[in-house]
């Protein structure tokens, strides 16, 4: 009588045998029996029996390396009773391996990790939820094909007074997957290799650093799992077995990366990403080159300039609004005034232009901007700044569908922002903060925004 539905009766034994420090290398192995028991009809009854296996290598015996390897495999039966409730027997695989290297005095910095599993998944579900307003980045257009559903076409993207939030969740039907998650990155700092080589060779070297890092992660149906573990490629992104799935590498080159003179950043971005949504698929390709400078003109004024490309594609069988090949291309510079330590003024102007190819006839974006921002610190107290913003986007056509990711939440015409942050301590344990922010976006009303907090620690 005393029984809940979510009362629940396990044994567990859970024998393991560690070998420590030979030469730096650990070794655990470990077996464990789990027995579960719950509720039918008043009485605790055998669930399930789960068999699990783990082995841990870890070695640390040179300080250029120190490395963890780690599986596990589990295999969980359930009765007969329980399995007329739909519960299936099911094994697990995980495998997980984190390393780090460092060689030749930090020269060469490097990590690299590698996670996979198998288990029960899902397709996912886009889902929007209703919020306070201002707090999400949809709003909801109304029902615009009179069905008295709100579809997903019927909601937008915005960066101002959203009220709902997109979120995912998995529909009812589970599909046996793997999942991995592998990712490296490697960091070549020549200033250590020469550090003290005065030659003509290591005076053009020594300047540089570069950092790699290239993240894949796979989600798949995929019957022949050992293609997935072993990393082929051409199994990947598949859309026919892959759930969800991302690839992306990043390059970046740096020239005098320390330097408060003058310092050169170049940066290589590329993504692939394929989803398998209940409504169709969605694939995604993203491209980026960019070139920053920061180059200090006297000692009181630095200039930051970028010059941005970049390629932004979605295909997507579920939306077309959602269907863009878009390519920008940007340049921005910021100068900084700093007369004083506690003041700094700023400038930024920038010019762009965007092409969205999906549509019959391409939509062409120009845009430029201009800012000013002012900033002044009280030492060890807090600080105000205040920045008014326009930025100004002209079109070649208004009959198109224009993609957020393109207007990134501006309105065709003149936008107008001003906005004034303060936050001083008035004492240890008393904080105070204010914001405003105000806008005028095309021929739109003005909006204004107001919010002040003081907050009080005990």
């Amino acid at each position: 009588d005393s029984l809940l539905s979510s009362s629940l009766s396990f044994n567990e034994y859970a024998p393991y045998l560690q070998l420590v420090d030979l030469g730096g290398l650990n070794l655990t192995a470990k077996y464990s029996l789990r027995e579960e028991s719950y509720p039918i009809q008043g009485k605790l009854v055998k669930e399930s029996l789960a068999k699990t296996q783990n082995y841990q290598v870890d070695y640390s015996g040179i300080k250029e390396v120190n490395t963890t390897l780690s599986i596990t495999l589990r295999k969980k039966e359930f009765t007969d009773e329980f399995k007329d409730q739909n519960r299936l027997d099911n094994e697990t695989v995980l495998i997980r391996s984190q390393s780090r290297f460092n060689f030749w005095d930090r020269f060469i910095q490097s990590d690299l990790f590698y996670e996979t599993t198998t288990q029960r998944s899902a397709r996912l579900e886009r889902v929007f939820v209703k919020v306070e307003q201002g707090t999400g980045n949809y709003i909801y257009l109304g029902d615009l094909n009179n069905n008295g559903i709100a579809d997903e076409d019927e909601f937008e993207q915005t960066i101002f007074d959203g009220d709902y939030i997109l979120t995912t969740i998995p529909t009812d039907e589970l599909f046996p997957v793997i999942d991995l998650k592998t990712s490296t990155r490697w960091k070549l700092d020549f200033a250590r290799l020469f550090d003290k080589d005065y030659s003509l060779l290591g005076t053009l070297i020594k300047p540089i650093f570069t950092e790699t890092f290239w993240r894949v992660e796979e989600n798949s149906r995929l019957e022949d799992t050992k293609q997935i573990y072993l990393l082929n490629f051409s199994k990947f992104l598949n859309d026919s077995t892959t759930v969800r799935g991302s690839n992306l590498f990043q390059q970046d080159v740096y020239l005098f990366r320390n330097s408060s003179e003058l310092s050169f950043r170049f940066r290589f971005t590329q993504r692939r990403n394929l989803n398998q949504f209940s409504g169709g698929t969605e694939r995604g390709f993203f491209n980026e080159q960019a070139l920053r400078i920061n180059f200090k003109m006297v000692e009181e004024i630095n200039n930051q300039t970028e010059i941005i490309t970049q390629n932004d594609n979605v295909a997507s069988k579920a939306r077309n609004n959602r269907a863009r090949e878009v390519n920008t291309t940007e340049v921005k510079t910021d100068f900084s005034y700093r007369p004083i330590r506690n003041l700094e003024v700023g400038f930024i102007i920038g010019a762009g232009r965007s092409e969205d190819t999906f549509p019959d006839e391409p939509t062409i974006i120009d845009l430029n901007s201009q800012g000013l921002r002012v900033t002044y610190s009280f030492a060890g107290k807090g600080r105000i700044r205040a920045e008014v913003e326009r930025k100004e986007l002209n079109a070649n056509t208004t009959e198109n569908y224009i993609p957020f990711e393109v207007t990134k939440g501006n309105t065709l015409g003149k936008n107008y922002y001003w906005r004034l942050n303060f936050d001083y301590r008035i004492a240890n344990n008393l904080q105070t903060t204010f914001s405003y922010d105000g806008r005028l976006q095309g021929a739109g009303k003005v909006i204004n925004t107001m919010r002040a907090e003081a907050r009080a620690y005990f």
